[in-house]
This record gives C-alpha cells, structure tokens and sequence, in this order.
C-alpha cells in the first residue's frame, strides 16, 4: 500500500511532509495566503514531535502560526494584506523555510531560516523585477481585473475556421 510506503519513507514527519507538499503545490505560482497557514501547521506538528525545542524556535512557530491565521481569515473574507504581513510570510514562512527549518532541526534552524529567507526574498526580486513573474499573492485582484474577468468574452476562431466564443469567467461557450 502506498501509505505503508510513505510511512517507511518519512516516519513520524509524514503529516509535516504532506503539508508542505501542498504549500510548494500552491506556491507553483504565487504564496499564498493559505500557504503559510498550512507551513505554520507543518512547523508547529514539526516542534510537537521534538523532545525539546528552543524557545526561540517555539516563538518562530507561534509567531507564524498568528501569521498563518491572519492569512486564513484574510484569505476567508477576501481581504487585501499589507506589507506587514506579505514580507514576514513570504520570507519566513513560505514553503522553503518551511521545509529547511523542519529538515535542519533544533540545532541548525536558525542558520536555514536565514538562509532560505535570503534566497527567498532575492528569488521573488529577480522574478518579479526581471521576469515579471510574481511568485507572492498581495491580495485579492483590483475590482476592474475581476469585473473583466466575469463579463468579458472572446471570440476566435478554430484550426477548422469556426468561430468560437470563450467566456473568460465560466470557459468553453459553443
């Protein structure tokens, strides 16, 4: 059984594995705001199986779980973050942090978390300014971006000469 595979492989880390999993399946495009919800989770499961944890490592994770909530509730009730939030939660509590900080363990975490946080906030400058490719979610779109989105349609027309008329909020309209 796969499960049994899994277990085998990761042990007592599976549930942290699989969160973060989901976070670098979430962030292919952005960091989102549920991300660092479910990283947070992943850590503080991380520090539960831990005999003994730092307390500076504790308070990163009480920290980030506050964080993590913030995001949910924001991400909930569709609410625009602030820079207060994104550089915290993109720098420390994305899903190479994340997974450095739990790989690296109680020892040498504090040394991964810079590490990654650099390579983190140096990657998101280069994608972002260079290639235009944003790799943090600020927030809801701008109402204009979505009124587009549910109203506008395309048409175009097919290899085979047929026009077609693609909504861009529902898809497919034959």
């Amino acid at each position: 059984m796969l499960i049994d595979f899994l277990v085998r492989m990761f042990g007592h880390n599976l549930p942290m594995v699989a969160l973060l999993v989901v976070g670098f399946t979430v962030e292919k495009h952005y960091v989102s705001r549920v991300t660092v919800f479910t990283n947070t989770i992943a850590l503080n499961v991380h520090f539960l199986s831990l005999s003994e944890a730092p307390h500076l490592l504790v308070w990163y994770g009480d920290l980030g779980h506050l964080l993590g909530l913030y995001g949910l509730t924001a991400y909930l009730l569709n609410v625009k973050t602030s820079i207060l939030y994104n550089l915290p939660a993109y720098s420390l509590y994305s899903s190479l942090p994340g997974a450095l900080v739990i790989l690296t363990g109680p020892d040498g975490w504090l040394v991964a978390l810079v590490l990654a946080s650099v390579v983190s906030l140096v990657a998101g400058y280069v994608f972002e300014e260079e290639f235009g490719i944003n790799v943090a979610h600020w927030g809801p779109r701008p109402g204009q971006v979505s009124r587009f989105i549910q109203t506008a349609t395309l048409e175009y027309v097919d290899a085979y000469d047929v026009h077609q008329k693609v909504d861009l909020d529902v898809g497919f309209k034959p």
